[in-house]
Order: structure tokens, then C-alpha cells, then sequence
């Protein structure tokens, strides 16, 4: 039986998924390490939206992105809101990023950061190294995971703007469409998916709840200092950097997240360990 080193790229909206993103690093993520570990499998946690440590003045955002997501393309995890996402246009994209990824022309300007993610761990855009193309296939498991919006009443009008991007009427049934389209676009994938043994995607519904005693910037402080713990990595410029970007009304934040009335880390759980057997079946022999 082989050491299988694997890592769980996770991804989404950045600034309205703190509550999931400390939900699954506190609740799924030890849980998960612990039991791999058993099975020989030394299992990691990386969160894409960390790529970028710095500032983004080097215009690199979607490089270190796309980067990231090709370090490790077995698992792809991704939670998915009402929030459509920055929309990066060319002024935020350097040529080294292009020369890498000479798709992007196409797409840069009209997908936001999040959707141009999904879509390269779905269908990865063409990559070239030192100008030689570096082939890539799909990621191995895609498991997305749709928050439904039942606590919309809970939220005041600062935070209904930071949930959803737009608080205006007009505005918001556009973004609405939008986000509603990138969704059909993972259903239309995984029909092509699932015609195929080899690849796996995975879409479920869940529901947040809205809890008044939190605090929303001391969950994205509780979340940093974790994935700090467990990567070693430096991130006082990245809190600095996102402090500022942050919905100025820290009162309440999601909790208490469910699956079909049950614990949603039951399911997360569930499901990467039934990839991960898929992915190593000799490292759970009995």
C-alpha cells in the first residue's frame, strides 16, 4: 500500500462564506485528517482564495488562483451562494498570467473570479510552461455544495448587499440571473460527467442558519489563524489586505449548517471519503 498525499482545494465567494469555511476547517477538515491518516493518506487543506498573500498590484489574482487549483486536481470543493463575485477585467490581469493561460482573453471581464475557477477545474483552459502546452484534465472529484437563502429576513440592508451584491431591486434580479445561470452551466457539466467512470461531480442543497451572536470579523479571524496553523503560512498581510473588503456590519454570522435536517458536515464527510475510495481503493482494504 502506497502513501497517497492528497490535498482538498476548496473555493467560493470569498467575503460572504467565512461561516462555511470555518465550519468545514473546525468540524470536517481534523475529522477527515485523523481518518486518513489510518489509511496511509496524508490529507492537506487549501483554501484557493489564499493564493494571493500580498497585495494585488502584481495583478496576478487568477495566476495564483489557476496555480493553486493545478497543485493538486483530485478534489475540487466548492460553496456556492447568492453572491456573484469580482469580475476581474484585462486592467487586472498581468501577461505572465495570459502567456500561461492564453484562453483567458476570451473570458476575462465577463466571468467573475469564481466562475473562472470552476470552469478551469471543470474544463481546465489550455496551459503553457517555458511555451510548451502542459496537458490537463478535468479534476478528479468536484463536489459543489449550493447554500439556499431561507435567512435573508435575518440579515439588515448593509448585509443583504455584502450576501448578495446588489441590494437595489433592478440590480439585484440581474446578478440573481447570473448566479442562476453559472449554476445550470455545473448541471449542464455534470451530465457530460457523469457518462463518464473516470470523473465525478457532485451538486447538494444546504441551509445556513443566521446566528445574532456571532461576529462575523471574528470568524474570518478564527478562520485565518487556523489555515495559519495548519499551513505555516504567514497571512498578517493577507487579514490586512481583506480586512478592509469586509461588510462593516459584523453583527451575526452563519451557523448551524444543515444537510436534509442533519449536520452538513455528515455529508462532507461522506463524500470525500467515498472519493478518496474511489481514488486509493488499496488503501482501504481491509
Amino acid at each position: 500500500m502506497a502513501t497517497q498525499h492528497v490535498t482538498l482545494m476548496i473555493t467560493s465567494t470569498f467575503y460572504d462564506m467565512f461561516g462555511e469555511y470555518y465550519y468545514f476547517i473546525k468540524e470536517v477538515f481534523p475529522y477527515l485528517k485523523e481518518y486518513c491518516a489510518k489509511h496511509d493518506i496524508h490529507l492537506y487543506y487549501r483554501d484557493v482564495a489564499f493564493s494571493l498573500l500580498n497585495d494585488y498590484s502584481d495583478k496576478s489574482i487568477i495566476l495564483d488562483d489557476f496555480r493553486s487549483i493545478d497543485f493538486d486536481r483530485t478534489f475540487f470543493i466548492c460553496f456556492r451562494g447568492h453572491k456573484l463575485g469580482w469580475k476581474p477585467d484585462h486592467m487586472n490581469v498581468n501577461g505572465l498570467t495570459i502567456d500561461e493561460y492564453p484562453e483567458l482573453v476570451d473570458y476575462v471581464g465577463n466571468v467573475s473570479i469564481t466562475e473562472l475557477s470552476i470552469m478551469h477545474a471543470l474544463h481546465p483552459f489550455a496551459k503553457f510552461e517555458n511555451d510548451k502546452p502542459i496537458e490537463l484534465g478535468p479534476v478528479k472529484h468536484a463536489l459543489f455544495y449550493f447554500r439556499d437563502f431561507d435567512f435573508s429576513d435575518d440579515l439588515s440592508k448593509t448585509q443583504k448587499m455584502f450576501f448578495t451584491n446588489m441590494c437595489d431591486e433592478d440590480n439585484r434580479s440581474v446578478h440573481d440571473l447570473e448566479i442562476a445561470k453559472a449554476k445550470d452551466l455545473i448541471f449542464e457539466v455534470k451530465r457530460d460527467f457523469d457518462k463518464k467512470d473516470d470523473a465525478d461531480i457532485r451538486i447538494r442543497y444546504y441551509q445556513g442558519f443566521w446566528n445574532r451572536d456571532l461576529d462575523m470579523h471574528e470568524v474570518f479571524l478564527k478562520y485565518a489563524e487556523e489555515y495559519s496553523r495548519l499551513t505555516n503560512m504567514d497571512l498578517s498581510m493577507f487579514i490586512k489586505t481583506h480586512e478592509k473588503n469586509m461588510c462593516y456590519d459584523y453583527n451575526g454570522c452563519l451557523d448551524g449548517f444543515e444537510y436534509e435536517n442533519k449536520p452538513l458536515k455528515e455529508i462532507l464527510i461522506a463524500d470525500i471519503i467515498e472519493g478518496l475510495k474511489k481514488e486509493y481503493p488499496e488503501n482501504f482494504c481491509e
